[in-house]
């Protein structure tokens, strides 16, 4: 039952160690690409994290929500919410209606369509809406928290290689 137990230790200390990596390196690489380069977005695998900033797509999509957004614009068809280059800024809207080669979007909380834009325009496609991002963006904001995350974290990988360690030496 030990063996089983110190398995599942292993296992899941390697999981949780994999993961705070690849958060660490997508998070330099978006800072490199956004603050150093000046990109206005992360290609991440073919897609990019954007923070709603208006109540344009309330009740659907609301302030502070996350959006994760499959870039391309091939396969977009009318209802899609997609995001799109406008005036110099980033806007996420429903497609509305395709004619020709006009694309007409709207804010499902706004009372009219925004002007035309083209194909070439779009972004791409909003998959994964994530609500209710503030209060967890608050909290992982506070320093102390990052601290005690990091701590806790340290402190239980080395626990572990303690245990294993001393039932290594009990073998002995």
């Amino acid at each position: 039952m030990k063996k089983i137990i110190k398995i599942i230790g292993n296992i899941l200390t390697s999981f949780l160690i994999i993961i705070l990596l690849a958060i660490l390196v997508l998070s330099i690489y978006s800072f490199i690409e956004l603050d150093i380069r000046g990109k206005e977005y992360c290609n991440i695998f073919g897609y990019s994290i954007f923070q709603i900033e208006t109540g344009s797509m309330e009740d659907t999509i609301k302030i502070e929500d996350i959006i994760l957004v499959k870039l391309g614009n091939e396969n977009i068809k009318e209802n899609d919410i997609i995001t799109f280059r406008q005036d110099n800024n980033l806007v996420t809207h429903r497609l509305m209606r395709i004619d020709d080669e006009k694309y007409f979007t709207k804010g499902d909380n706004n009372p009219t369509e925004d002007k035309p834009i083209e194909k070439k325009d779009i972004l791409g496609k909003v998959e994964v809406i994530i609500p209710d991002v503030k209060i967890w963006k608050s909290v992982f904001k506070e320093p102390k928290v990052i601290i005690s995350l990091v701590v806790t974290t340290m402190l239980f990988v080395l626990a572990i290689a303690y245990k294993e360690k001393i039932g290594e030496e009990d073998v002995r």
